[in-house]
């Protein structure tokens, strides 16, 4: 039987800000950090199979780069709030018996999803192990 995927579910703009800083004012610059943070994820997930990745965004959909959508899935939480998707994205993929890693500094999603079984990791320790391998 093939072992489970590990999966990380990444609170987006959450892992953003703490991997780039403050959001920047205007939409034209959040969008270049929130793609350059969505490319290195593809590059990323591209050359390490036994991953996946499900990035979410608070707010309404917009334009993002070109990605493997098998393994990087870009969710926008649209009207809800993104934690929300997030603790349904956990709870659906431990039930599939998926190794969930919520990764995210926000301290309360982080307890409700160590609720779930899922692990946490920071984002600049997350950033820092997809980082080695660019």
């Amino acid at each position: 039987m093939p072992q489970p995927l590990r999966t990380f579910v990444i609170d987006g703009s959450n892992a953003v800000y703490a991997v780039f800083g403050p959001w920047p004012e205007t939409l034209k610059e959040q969008n270049r950090c929130a793609w350059d943070f969505i490319s290195a994820l593809n590059d990323w997930v591209l050359s390490a199979p036994e991953f996946s990745i499900e990035l979410v965004f608070d707010g309404f959909y917009r334009e993002i780069p070109a990605v493997n959508r098998e393994r990087l899935r870009v969710i926008f939480s649209d009207e809800a709030k993104a934690d929300s998707i997030i603790l349904e994205r956990i709870q659906s993929l431990i039930y599939f018996k998926e190794k969930v890693t919520l990764v995210t500094r926000d301290q309360d999603l982080a307890q409700e999803a160590r609720r779930e079984n899922a692990k946490i990791l920071d984002p600049q320790k997350f950033w820092s192990m997809i980082s080695r391998s660019f």
